[in-house]
């Protein structure tokens, strides 16, 4: 069961992962500098390792766009990564090291987490009874 209201929800964070990690990886320095992070070779590796974890995020939310109940357990790992991703960005902003350009592009995060939650909540019911179908058989 994939409805038109979970195909774009999925569809768009698919989307702003993209959009949020492709620059990264393919002009690391100028997108580094307009959101203030200042990388060394070694800080380089690993954001892009991180950039390349977030595009795979991406197909994952392209994935479960278009079949929400088999790959519902995905859901609940881009909950904890979209988490994740806020709290190390909000810590470090509160902490001085980075200036506000990151923080607004994770607040997109934020949102999705929410929708990501309510959706997997909104559909537990239904995910339910659908395994113990395919279980009585």
């Amino acid at each position: 069961m994939t409805d038109a209201t979970t195909r774009v929800l999925f569809r768009s964070a698919a989307g702003f992962n993209l959009l949020a990690s492709l620059p990264f990886l393919i002009a690391m320095d100028p997108d580094a500098a307009a959101v203030g992070l200042q990388l060394n070779p070694a800080a380089i590796l690993f954001a892009q390792i991180t950039m390349g974890v977030v595009v795979v995020f991406g197909w994952a939310y392209w994935m479960i766009s278009l079949d929400a109940v088999r790959y519902r357990p995905w859901i609940l790992l881009g909950i904890v990564l979209k988490i994740l991703v806020v709290v190390v960005i909000f810590s470090h902003w509160l902490l001085g090291n980075i200036s506000w350009p990151l923080p607004v592009l994770a607040s997109g995060d934020v949102i999705y987490a929410v929708l990501f939650w309510r959706h997997y909540r909104r559909t537990a019911a239904w995910s339910a009874t659908r395994s113990n179908a395919v279980a009585r058989r």
